[in-house]
C-alpha cells in the first residue's frame, strides 16, 4: 500500500475501533448495573415485610379480641349468677363489662381494618412476585445477550488493535506525528476525500499542484480550508 492508502486504513481502524470501545464500554457498564433489578427486589422485599407485620398485628388483634370475648362472657356470667347481690358489686361488674365491650368493639374494627390490609398486600405480593418473575426472566435474557455482545466486541477490539498496530508501524514518525495531532483536533477523522481539486469535507478547492502530488499517494497534502490530509477519493 502507498502511504496514503496506509492512513486511510489506519483511519478506518481507528474510527471501528473508536466506535466499537464505546460501544465495548457501554455493554460492560450495563453489565454492571445491577440497580434496576435490585431495586425491583428490594420493592418485593418491602411488600413481604409489610405482610409480615400486617399478620403480626392481625394475630395480635385477635388474640385481644378472643381475650376480651373471654373476659366480658366471665363478667357477665357473674353479673347474672345471682351470687353477686350487692349493689356496689353489681355496679363494678358493670361497669367493668362496658369498658370490655368498648374495647372489643374497638379490637374488633382493628381486626377487620387487618383482614382487609393483609387481603390487599397478598394481592400485592402475589401480583408483585409475578411481575418480578417475569423481570427476572427478561433480565437474565439481556444479560446473555449482552455477555455475547460483550465477547464479540472484545474480540474484534483485539483484532483492530493488531491491525492497528502493524499499520502504524509501516507510518514514518513524522506522517504518523501529523496523522495523531489530526486526529485529535478533527474528531476522529484526520483524512478528507478530494474529488478532482476539491476538498469533499470543507468544499475548499485545492491548488492543482497540490492536487497532484495528492494524487500521487506517497507525499501528504493538507487541505488549505479544514487541514486534513487529502485522498483522492
Amino acid at each position: 500500500m502507498s502511504l496514503i492508502q496506509t492512513l486511510c486504513r489506519l483511519q478506518a481502524v481507528d474510527q471501528e475501533w473508536d466506535e466499537k470501545g464505546r460501544r465495548f464500554q457501554l455493554v460492560r457498564q450495563r453489565l454492571a448495573d445491577q440497580s434496576e433489578l435490585e431495586k425491583r427486589r428490594q420493592v418485593q422485599e418491602n411488600l413481604q415485610k409489610q405482610l409480615s407485620r400486617v399478620r403480626t398485628a392481625l394475630q395480635d388483634a385477635e388474640l385481644r379480641m378472643s381475650g376480651l370475648q373471654q373476659k366480658i362472657a366471665t363478667v357477665e356470667n357473674e353479673l347474672y349468677s345471682g351470687r353477686t347481690t350487692s349493689p356496689r358489686e353489681l355496679a363494678n361488674l358493670q361497669q367493668e363489662r362496658e369498658m370490655h365491650l368498648r374495647h372489643l368493639s374497638e379490637t374488633e374494627d382493628e381486626v377487620l381494618m387487618g383482614l382487609t390490609q393483609t387481603e390487599e398486600l397478598e394481592e400485592a405480593v402475589a401480583k408483585g412476585a409475578q411481575e418480578l418473575d417475569r423481570f427476572e426472566k427478561a433480565w437474565a435474557d439481556e444479560r446473555e445477550q449482552l455477555r455475547a455482545q460483550y465477547r464479540e466486541l472484545g474480540a474484534r477490539l483485539q483484532q483492530l488493535k493488531s491491525e492497528r498496530e502493524a499499520l502504524r508501524a509501516t507510518v514514518g514518525r513524522a506522517e504518523l506525528g501529523l496523522y495523531d495531532e489530526l486526529r485529535k483536533s478533527k474528531g476522529g477523522q484526520p483524512l478528507s476525500p478530494m474529488k478532482g481539486s476539491m476538498c469533499q469535507t470543507c468544499r475548499v478547492t485545492v491548488p492543482s499542484n497540490k492536487a497532484q502530488l495528492a494524487q500521487s499517494g506517497e507525499t501528504l497534502v493538507c487541505c488549505e480550508g479544514c487541514g486534513r490530509i487529502l485522498y483522492p477519493e
